[in-house]
């Protein structure tokens, strides 16, 4: 640990600065697991684009919470010796939390999946009909083009 990392982490020399710091840390993960459950909602009801707009509002909970764990980590010592009942509380909702989250990035990778699908299907679609099947005088069918047109994809709708 480098003496920067331990400046940005101060230790927790107080009870009630270390229940403070885990109070923080499970309203944290209240308001993301509220962020993930709307993103899973709207993704799953086919609302991309309303779901793509909380991303900011997760990218900064995201970030309060893991620079809250990590002074967590810094004083873990001192926290699971003064508060052990609240650290096993703490287990047990980040715990649940993972389960969450992991059901948040199962549905926004199927999502993902499914729109990396849909384009490549329509490319697809479009180099067959720039591509047609025939033949030359010689019997031989035609040779596909080397290069096809790229395509667009609008995000506005």
């Amino acid at each position: 640990m480098t003496a920067q990392t331990a400046s940005k982490y101060p230790p927790i020399e107080s009870k009630t600065a270390a229940e403070a710091l885990l109070n923080h840390v499970g309203e944290t993960m209240v308001a993301l697991v509220q962020v993930f459950e709307d993103e899973t909602r709207l993704v799953r009801s086919g609302k991309i684009s309303a779901a793509v707009e909380l991303a900011l509002e997760k990218t900064n909970l995201a970030s309060i919470y893991i620079r809250d764990i990590e002074t967590v980590k810094q004083n873990a010592k001192f926290i699971k010796e003064t508060l052990p009942e609240l650290v096993e509380e703490m287990r047990l909702a980040h715990d649940s939390f993972r389960d969450i989250l992991s059901r948040n990035l199962r549905v926004v990778q199927t999502a993902h999946s499914v729109a990396e699908g849909l384009i490549r299907t329509a490319a697809e679609e479009a180099s067959r009909r720039d591509n047609p099947r025939g033949y030359h005088a010689n019997g031989r069918g035609t040779p596909p083009r080397a290069a096809t047109r790229p395509v667009m994809v609008s995000r506005s709708s």
